[in-house]
């Protein structure tokens, strides 16, 4: 069973509801144990910077029941989510953190170093007043990226992350990208959603965190259609 859903850019005005449905879904998730100030704004750096994929899936109400987040160029866009969002989202993260030492003690080990880097990265390009992403020569295949497909848990089976998931590829081919990728938990009824929709396993991977993962691949340049329904129960 199916229920009419359609797929619209995730704004600036659903930020609220789109944050509070990312914590309920992934309530363990490194970034949600940072606040709901925090993912508002984590949120809101997404839908800003270029090269992002931001979904909404709504009912016949307009009600929002689904989100998906990523990117056509993730590298484009993750640096300029900290040019533009960087200290903002840093202050957040830190001020919370002041509160929770336990959280901040993790932050630093499993996090630091590479928030560091990216920090670096801004105070470069300001200080040079360019970019530091974004090379206009091409390196192999053009790759994007889903990094959240997200659905009330009472609405999930009934089509919405199916929909969104198909809007993601179809953006990735106005973009004209080769190839997406993503990574999703190992149980089952994830991995039968994913390639029912035809996508590729493309081995384990494992987070900075210690969460395990599938990452999947969907081939854009081959020329077949994308697959059919996902399973009951799954976004």
């Amino acid at each position: 069973m199916t229920e009419p859903v359609r797929v619209r850019p995730l704004t600036r005005t659903d930020v609220a509801v789109a944050a509070a449905l990312h914590a309920r879904v992934l309530d363990m998730e490194f970034l949600v144990r940072y606040g709901p100030a925090f993912m508002r704004a984590y949120y809101r750096a997404w839908i800003e910077a270029p090269d992002a994929i931001s979904l909404a899936a709504v009912d016949e109400q307009g009600e929002l029941v689904g989100t998906l987040l990523g990117a056509t160029d993730t590298t484009s866009h993750m640096n300029a989510m900290v040019r533009r969002s960087g200290w903002r989202l840093a202050s957040r993260l830190a001020l919370y953190a002041a509160g929770h030492p336990a959280l901040a003690k993790d932050l630093i080990i499993t996090r630091g170093r590479r928030y560091l880097r990216g920090v670096a990265r801004l105070v470069t390009s300001r200080r040079h007043g360019a970019a530091t992403g974004g090379s206009t020569v091409e390196r192999g295949p053009r790759i994007g990226e889903i990094t959240h497909v997200l659905v009330r848990p009472e609405r999930q089976g009934l089509g919405a992350g199916r929909v969104l998931v198909l809007a993601a590829l179809e953006q990735g081919r106005e973009a004209q990208l080769d190839e997406m990728v993503l990574v999703t938990p190992p149980d089952q009824d994830a991995r039968g959603f994913y390639e029912r929709l035809g996508w590729i396993a493309d081995g384990d991977v494992t987070s900075r965190s210690g969460e395990d993962f599938v990452r999947y691949r969907y081939l854009l340049r081959r020329g077949d259609p994308p697959g059919g329904g996902g399973p009951p129960g799954l976004r």
